[in-house]
């Protein structure tokens, strides 16, 4: 990596460098973050790809087929999934909208904007993000007695999200990784979280003896665009 600053006039190298006043730490300089996407988007080794296309190669005959512009493309049978604790259910996004987990910073209050559900901005890695209580717009509440209060506050994680240009930011009780489910264990959706004034679970999946509630990502980003931008 030809920009490694961080290693030279950061925090693994001199420190003389002019940013550190402001963002304290080289994790939360665009520079530092760049670099990671960098990393993440650079082009695959060719041995990397070779073992995925033979891993593909062995999908089984009986996925269902797609027409989509033309052309045939095999449909997922498999759901990724982030699986979190919130209010006491246990709930799950879908994985590509999840860009980041991160333990809580601190929420800059707007005057006169701010609600139960739109909590303030924060500040993640040097971007300014909106955070939203999933909570509230869930009707979730806190089951967590006083007795699991403090382990309950340790465990509590921000989560980023992102669709699109929209990027939200969510307080979570705990996480609880990433999960991947065949599509046919999807099941019907009952009405899970009973106070919601609307439904926002595609559907249930089961995970460690939990019913997990897989969330209608769509619903909630129109709903958050709708009430908050």
């Amino acid at each position: 990596m030809s920009n490694d600053c961080w290693n030279k006039i950061g925090v693994e190298g001199d420190r003389s460098c002019e940013q550190l006043k402001t963002v304290i730490h080289c994790r939360n300089c665009p520079v530092y973050s760049a670099a990671g996407r960098s990393l993440l988007e650079r082009e695959a080794p060719p041995e990397y790809v070779k073992e995925w296309t033979e891993i593909l190669a062995k999908t089984p005959s009986d996925h269902s087929l797609a027409q989509t512009n033309g052309a045939i493309v095999v449909s997922g049978e498999t759901i990724s999934v982030m699986i979190f604790l919130l209010g006491g259910e246990w709930l799950a996004l879908p994985v590509r909208l999840l860009q980041e987990v991160t333990e809580p910073c601190v929420i800059h209050t707007l005057p006169h904007r701010n609600n139960e559900l739109f909590m303030g901005l924060v500040n993640i890695r040097g971007e300014i993000l909106m955070c939203v209580s999933l909570g509230h717009l869930l009707d979730l509440e806190d089951h967590a007695n006083s007795s699991d209060r403090a382990s309950s506050v340790a465990a509590k994680r921000m989560i980023v999200m992102a669709s699109g240009d929209n990027r939200w930011v969510f307080i979570v009780d705990e996480v609880c990784g990433l999960h991947r489910f065949p599509l046919r264990e999807l099941e019907n959706t009952p009405v899970v979280i009973s106070k919601a004034s609307e439904t926002y679970t595609k559907g249930v999946v089961r995970w460690q003896g939990h019913k997990v509630n897989y969330i209608d990502s769509d619903l909630l980003f129109y709903t958050l665009n709708k009430r908050i931008l």
